[in-house]
Parts: C-alpha cells; sequence; structure tokens
C-alpha cells in the first residue's frame, strides 16, 4: 500500500474509533449484596421447611394420639419458647460464643498446619498418621479429656469444636494450597518469586475456595459439638438446658431448646456460606 494510501487510511480509522459509543463498564455491586440476597433466601426457605414440620408433627400427635407428657405440640413448644425466651437466648448465645471460638482456633490451627506440610514432606509424613489416629477416636471418648483439661465451663466446649472441627478444614486447605500447577509455580519462580510471595500471589486464592468448602463441612455440626460438650460437662448453654429440662420433665422447654438449637446450627452454617459468598463478590 502506497504513503498516501496510509495517510488515507489512519484519519479515517481514528474518526471510525473516535465515533464509537463507549460502553460503560459494569460496576461491580456492594460486596455484601449477594451475600445478603443468599441469605434471605435461605431463611424463607428454612421457615418453610419448619412450618411444613410443626404440621407433620401437630398431625402424628393428633394421628397417633400421642399423648403431651412424651410428645408436646408444637404451639406447646412454642410457648414455651416465648416464655423461656431470656433463658434460651441467653444459653444460645454461650454456645454460639463457644463455636466462634473454637472454629476460629481450629481454622487458624488447621491453615498453619497446612503451610507446614505444604512447606515441609517430612513433617506431614510425620505428623498425618497422628492426625488422621486422633479424629478417628469417638468423640464420646475425648470429651472426658477435655473435661479434665478445660475444666467444666465453656472452654471444654471450645476444645471440643475445635479439636472435630480442624481436621476438615485442614484437609481442604491442604489441597486449595496444593491446587496451582507445576506450569503456574515454574512461572512465579521464573518471575523471581519467593515462598512468601507464590504463597500470598498464588497458593492462597487458590486456597480459598477449598478452604470455605472445609469451613461448610465443619460448620454444619459445630454447633452440636458444642451443645454435646455441654451435655456431657455440665456448662452453661443449649446442651445443658436440654439436659435439664429434660430432667426436670418439662419436655415443652426441651424442645424448644431442640428448635432453638436447630436453628442456630442453621444459622450458623448459613452465614459460612455467606460469608464465602461475599469474599467471592469482594474478590472480583
Amino acid at each position: 500500500m502506497s504513503s498516501a494510501g496510509m495517510n488515507l487510511a489512519t484519519p479515517a480509522a481514528a474518526t471510525a474509533e473516535a465515533e464509537a459509543p463507549v460502553v460503560p463498564r459494569p460496576s461491580r455491586g456492594l460486596p455484601l449484596g449477594g451475600a445478603l440476597v443468599l441469605t434471605a433466601q435461605r431463611l424463607a426457605g428454612y421457615a418453610a421447611v419448619i412450618a411444613v414440620v410443626a404440621l407433620l408433627w401437630q398431625g402424628a400427635i393428633w394421628g397417633f394420639g400421642v399423648p403431651a407428657y412424651l410428645l408436646p405440640s408444637p404451639g406447646a413448644a412454642a410457648q414455651a419458647l416465648v416464655a423461656h425466651a431470656g433463658e434460651i437466648g441467653h444459653a444460645a448465645w454461650l454456645t454460639v460464643q463457644s463455636t466462634v471460638i473454637g472454629m476460629g482456633v481450629a481454622t487458624a490451627v488447621a491453615v498453619l498446619l497446612a503451610l507446614l506440610f505444604i512447606a515441609s514432606p517430612l513433617l506431614d509424613a510425620a505428623l498425618m498418621p497422628l492426625i488422621v489416629v486422633v479424629r478417628t477416636v469417638p468423640m464420646i471418648a475425648i470429651a472426658p479429656v477435655l473435661v479434665l483439661i478445660f475444666g467444666r465451663d465453656r472452654w471444654n466446649g471450645v476444645g471440643m469444636v475445635a479439636l472435630l472441627s480442624f481436621f476438615q478444614i485442614m484437609l481442604a486447605a491442604r489441597k486449595g494450597f496444593e491446587a496451582p500447577s507445576r506450569h503456574m509455580l515454574e512461572l512465579m519462580h521464573c518471575c523471581g518469586a519467593g515462598f512468601w510471595q507464590t504463597l500470598l500471589k498464588l497458593r492462597l486464592p487458590c486456597a480459598l475456595t477449598h478452604l470455605f468448602t472445609g469451613l461448610r463441612i465443619a460448620s454444619a455440626s459445630a454447633i452440636l459439638c458444642a451443645m454435646f460438650a455441654e451435655w456431657l460437662s455440665g456448662a452453661p448453654g443449649l446442651g445443658s438446658l436440654i439436659l435439664d429440662a429434660n430432667a426436670k420433665q418439662h419436655f415443652a422447654l426441651m424442645w424448644a431448646a431442640v428448635a432453638a438449637g436447630t436453628t442456630v446450627s442453621y444459622l450458623f452454617f448459613t452465614f459460612t456460606i455467606a460469608l464465602e459468598r461475599a469474599v467471592q463478590d469482594w474478590s472480583r
């Protein structure tokens, strides 16, 4: 092409580019927007399930003629929940505190162990069998040992939650840290990245999805672990409240506390999913 043709084509291309419409970039929504919507949807679904369960519960009482001293009606349990709202709320708050602290300790220990196993295969081979053996010990056998270590207060529940939750989180974190391919690691090495730079720039972003998967699995039973520890040790919380109500044959209060424990467990699981969604929206 001649120089004259190039001189004619260049202004035409510039004019076409200047006249092209500017497409605005999609704005990033609020990081909590998707998490709030997800939480609202799951809570609405949970409320619908509770309504169906209450109808089936009442229908079973009517159909089989179950006496109130064996199984109180949903209305009686709801009345006990309202009448003892302060007591149940305080017990639920203590259980949630133990669970949150235990999950925090479990997450910190799990991530630290996963990093150590990534950095030292020898340490992995030495400690992993011991961790698996400890994890396979039945919970009913671990509880007396934890009572001796932490006493009969809420720290017993913290220890139970941490001990029974860190294994799933550690496996998920380790899987996430190992997720980058060999080519990605070689690229980071060619760019001069050290261990910590590779960890922060590559391994940690790849591990987030796996880590939240482990958190979801652990959070599904974390509240129940705390309640079980309270039930065995007598520490204040929903577990001891259920045990005391059963001993006093206050079955309406017992079922109200069971319903509160189930609701708190589902909320804890839902908030874990919402936190994952918020982190994903923020990192985009």
